[in-house]
C-alpha cells in the first residue's frame, strides 16, 4: 500500500479526482521538496485544508468560468469583478481557463502557493532576519497572487503565464542578474511583473 492511502486509511478513501490530481501535482511540489514521500505528504495537508475551506464555504457553479462571462454584461457585481481583471490584460480564455476549474484544483494551487511563500518566509525568519524584512524578502523571491484584494495581488488567471514569464528569466544565467537588478528597483515581483504589463511585455 502506497504512502497517499495509507494517509487516508483512517479516513474515507481518496477520489479519483484526487488520485488525479495527486499525480499531477506531486512533480510541482517535487521542483521545491527534495522527496517524493515528503511531496506526498504536503499534497495531502494542502488537499485537508482545500477541502476544509470547501466545505465551509458556497456551492460554485460547475464552468464557473463560462458563468462568469456569460453573465458579464447583466449582472453589475460579475461586471466589475471582470474588469478589474481587465486592467491586467486578462483575457476571457483566461476567465474561463482559472475558473472552469474545479474547486479542488484551484484550491491546490493557491495553497501550494501560499505554502511556497511561507516555506521561504519561515527559512528568513529561522535565519535571524525580523518579520519585516522577512516579509520584504518574499515578495521579492514571488509574484503574489489574490482574487479580491488586486490592489496587492495580481489575480490567478494570469498565474500560469506569469509564472512562466519570470522563472522562465530568472532561471537563465543570461537574463537572471539584469531581471533581479529591475525587480530591486520596482520593489517587488509583482511590480515588476505590472510594469511588464503596462509595457505589453506581457
Amino acid at each position: 500500500m502506497g504512502l497517499f492511502s495509507k494517509l487516508f486509511t483512517k479516513n474515507s478513501p481518496p477520489s479519483p479526482r484526487e488520485r488525479e490530481l495527486e499525480r499531477k501535482f506531486i512533480p510541482i511540489i517535487m521542483k521545491d521538496i527534495e522527496t517524493k514521500e515528503q511531496a506526498q505528504l504536503i499534497f495531502q495537508q494542502l488537499l485537508k485544508e482545500v477541502k476544509r475551506d470547501i466545505a465551509a464555504g458556497s456551492d460554485l457553479p460547475v464552468n464557473m468560468g463560462d458563468y462568469l462571462l456569460k453573465t458579464e454584461k447583466n449582472n453589475m457585481r460579475m461586471n466589475g469583478m471582470i474588469e478589474k481583471r481587465r486592467l491586467f490584460g486578462v483575457t476571457d480564455e483566461q476567465i474561463r481557463q482559472w475558473w472552469n476549474k474545479d474547486q479542488l484544483e484551484r484550491g491546490l494551487i493557491k495553497k501550494f502557493s501560499e505554502f511556497q511563500r511561507m516555506a521561504i518566509y519561515t527559512m528568513l525568519k529561522n535565519n535571524g532576519m525580523s518579520s519585516q524584512d522577512a516579509s520584504k524578502k518574499v515578495k521579492m523571491c514571488f509574484p503574489t497572487y489574490g482574487e479580491k484584494d488586486l490592489s496587492l495581488h495580481l489575480p490567478y488567471e494570469i498565474k500560469e503565464k506569469v509564472d512562466d514569464y519570470i522563472y522562465g528569466l530568472l532561471s537563465n544565467s543570461k537574463t537572471s542578474p539584469g531581471v533581479r537588478e529591475e525587480i530591486e528597483a520596482a520593489g517587488s515581483v509583482n511590480e515588476f511583473i505590472v510594469k511588464k504589463i503596462e509595457q505589453g511585455i506581457i
